[in-house]
Parts: C-alpha cells; structure tokens; sequence
C-alpha cells in the first residue's frame, strides 16, 4: 500500500508517520462556454450555453450509477476500513471519475474541476500536449491490471481528513486488486477532494499520475522494494512534467553523506525523484518499463538491464557525481540530469589541506562530497583509509567553478585499506572526491549504518 502524504510516501500502515513536503503538476481543459464550443478534454463534451458540444470536452454523463467504495479512515491509526458512497461524474475511454456524493451536492468539488482532470488525465500533460497522464503511464510502463474486467480506472475523489496534523495526498491499495472482505476488486486510486491543495491542482494532478505507477507496477511485481517502485513512480512525474518534487531533489542532492537511497521502509522523497529522474534521463523509458516489469525486486532488476558491462555500484557512483555536478553535456551524459537543473556544487564545506588525519563518513547507500580549494596549480595528494574500503565507491572531480561544463571525472580503483589519490589542479581550480557507499543490499531507513574514513590532503606546488 502506497500513501501521497502532503508529498510524503509510506509503504504500509506500520510506518504511517507524521510529514509535510511536495509533489506535482498539469494543465487545464477548458469547460463547455457560454455561445461558443466545448473545451478538448475527455470523452464527449457538453454543449455550452448557445454553443455546440465540443469534441472530446468533459462528460457530465457516466454510465455507472453512484455506489459504495471501501475506503480507510485516515483520521485513526492504524486505518479502520469504511466505505464513501460516491457519485460518478465523469466518464472517459479510460477512466470513471467518483466524488463522495456529500462533497458533490456540498459543491466541494466542481464540474470545472472534473473536467480539468479529465483533460490532463485523457489529453495533456506540461511535459506533452498531446498526451495525458494514462498515456504517459500505460506508454512508459506498461498496461494496468484489470481484475474487473473493465478497462476503466476509478479515480475517487472523497475528503481523508488528517491525523495528527498529517495530510493525505492519495493512495492506491493493493487489497482493491484481490477478493475479500474491504476490498473493491477493480482499479481503483484513492483520491483527497477537501486537502491543502485542489483536486484539480497541479500538485494533486501529479499525485494520479505518480499513483497511478504503483497500480501499474502491482502487475508485475507485486514485492518490488518500496524505494525502487517510488523512484518509478517519481520517474513518471518528470516524464510528465510535474517537477513539484524538485525542491526535495534539490534538499537531496546536498545531504547525500546522510540520506540513503536503497532502503526498507520509509524512503526519502528527494532521493527517489533524483534516482528516478536520473534513470530516465540516463537510459530512457524502455529501460523503465523493464525495471518495472522485471519480477526481481531492487538492485538486482536494475543491474539486469543496463547496459553490457555497467554494475549498479558503477552507476551509482556515477549518479552522485551527477548530484555534485549536474553537467550532462559531459561525455556521455551520466554527469548530469538532462529533465531539470540541481547541482550540488559548493555546497559542503572545504576539506582541510594540511597533512593531518581528518575523519569523516557518509551512510549506506550515501556519498560524502569532500571539496578542496587548493592555494595554487600543483598535485593534491589526497589519502583516504577505511576499514571498510570494500564499500567505497570513489571518483575525483577537478573543475573551474565558473565553468563547471568543463570538469575531468575520474573513477578510481582504490587499493586495500589504503589509496592516495594525486589530483593535478591549476591555479583557481576546486577538486572534489567524491566517496559513495556502496553497502550491497538494501538497509533499514531508520537503522542505516556509516561507513567511517580518514582522508589526509597535502599540496605540493
């Protein structure tokens, strides 16, 4: 079970927690207007008042009758299942549009509303015009399930109330998919109408579009690790342009050495929108659908499809790189994000050049960023211990700060125990070493342990 919370996800109801932050985008259908012509959204538009009906404008008609929805209540924890009697307000070629008939006749939720999200759901995204979200997704990631043997995706919209001062974005369940008591047994994504932010917004667009994902990734594999399946989901909000979680990545990019990203339980928001990001940018959709589809779970459905001779550590490595950096236009594009702009660059504090012994460590599945600013041209001899080099995952950066475009990245083979790097710099250039952690297997978000090292840093003119 996957929960939007105020741009919070949670993987199952023991980890429900407390949380604020972001999420998405799209754009607007136009309603039917007074003496002219319906917008271009969903199927079958309405006439407007002296107009035609225009093509494909929002239905007001649904050839589904109002009707019961298994539900959880939110405002108790862990959720108690309820049921919303909803109405059916809309109807397109691939999706039922309910709201929970006391907020309909309330006037909580408008027809203006329902057909801009039939608009963004069946035609246009930010990212494409053309294209809507059910496209974007079913294109990217493959078809949904149909346990009901109707084509059609519920999206409900009713009002989840808060606990504890957390909001509730939307979820999907995977008991929606199955027979038994509390399950609705068609697909079916669960919806705030009355949140912090509009139904038709935006941001709770960019919640369908991400949620929808889950419902997908189901299909395939019903076990995929809570950190992959959300970093596909967030892969999908850039796709289609709802860069909401940017700030999050960007909040990310500079508390590597302390944020994980291949976990159990809770993951962070700002490192799967980076990692899912940084997948589609780096190898595309096809490679997307393959992950997602691939019944392995985690790293090992990653590492599957990449390219001939490309581990995930390597690509690991090269992805904090691309935190620091962010210059795609470098070799073949693995430096940087081609979707948005975040760097890390100039962010950490400057590493001390004066050949003593200084400790430092990054987590699991983290990076710590060492910067150096050498006094003059010369080689600056850097030495990192550890007794878990293993682990370490260790490349150089050597830039001109006002032209970043041109930084030499330079992966390095560590020796046991103990390797000295020597790093040739010019006069007014910043050197970097960058040492991931790479920890073999997923680890405990709450639990993450940290690699410790020393590194030794001297310049000689």
């Amino acid at each position: 079970m996957l929960f939007r919370l105020a741009g919070i996800a949670l993987l199952a109801l023991s980890v429900v927690a407390c949380g604020s932050g972001n999420d998405a985008s799209p754009s607007a259908g136009a309603a039917a207007g007074t003496g002219g012509t319906a917008g271009t959204g969903g199927t079958g538009g309405v006439a407007g008042a002296g107009g035609t009906a225009g093509a494909g404008g929002a239905s007001t008609t649904c050839s589904q009758s109002p009707r019961d929805f298994w539900t959880w209540d939110l405002t108790v924890m862990p959720p108690a299942d309820k049921k919303v009697n909803a109405t059916c307000v809309a109807e397109t070629d691939h999706a039922y549009v309910y709201v929970a008939t006391d907020s309909w006749t309330a006037g909580k939720m408008t027809q203006a509303q329902v057909d801009t999200i039939v608009d963004a759901f069946e035609k246009s995204t930010p990212a494409d015009k053309t294209r809507g979200i059910y496209a974007t997704d079913t294109d990217t990631f493959g078809a949904p399930p149909d346990v009901d043997n109707d084509p059609h995706i519920y999206l409900v919209y009713y009002p989840m109330g808060s606990f504890k001062g957390t909001n509730f974005d939307g979820y999907f369940r995977d008991t929606d998919e199955s027979a038994g008591t509390g399950s609705n047994q068609l697909e079916m994504l669960h919806l705030n109408s009355e949140g912090q932010f509009k139904p038709d917004s935006d941001y709770m667009l960019g919640v369908v579009i991400h949620e929808f994902v889950h419902l997908i990734n189901w299909k395939y594999d019903k076990g995929e690790e809570g950190w992959l399946n959300e970093a596909l989901a967030e892969s999908a909000m850039t796709l289609g342009g709802y860069m909401t979680d940017l700030p999050a990545g960007k909040q990310y990019v500079n508390s590597t050495a302390a944020t994980p990203l291949c976990v159990t339980g809770y993951s962070d928001y700002g490192a799967t929108f980076s990692w899912g990001s940084y997948m589609l940018d780096r190898w595309g959709t096809s490679f997307l659908a393959d992950v997602l589809q691939d019944p392995a779970h985690g790293i090992p459905s990653i590492e599957a499809h990449m390219p001939a001779g490309t581990t995930f550590r390597d690509a690991f490595g090269d992805f904090m790189v691309a935190n620091l950096l962010d210059q795609p236009s470098i070799g073949d594009g693995r430096y940087g994000y081609t979707s948005f702009d975040q760097s890390a660059l100039g962010s950490q504090p400057v590493s001390t050049i004066d050949g003593a012994d200084h400790a430092s460590n990054a987590v699991a599945w983290g990076a710590r960023m060492l910067r150096f600013t050498p006094s003059s041209a010369g080689t600056l001899s850097v030495t990192l211990d550890s007794a878990d080099f293993a682990n370490l995952v260790v490349s150089t950066v050597v830039l001109d700060p006002a032209h970043a475009s041109g930084a030499t990245v330079t992966p390095e083979t560590l020796s046991a125990q103990s390797t000295q790097l020597d790093i040739q710099v010019t006069a007014g250039q910043v050197a970097y070493v960058v040492v991931a952690v790479d920890a073999g297997a997923s680890v405990d978000s709450t639990q993450a342990a940290k690699t410790s090292f020393t590194y030794n840093a001297t310049l000689t003119p």
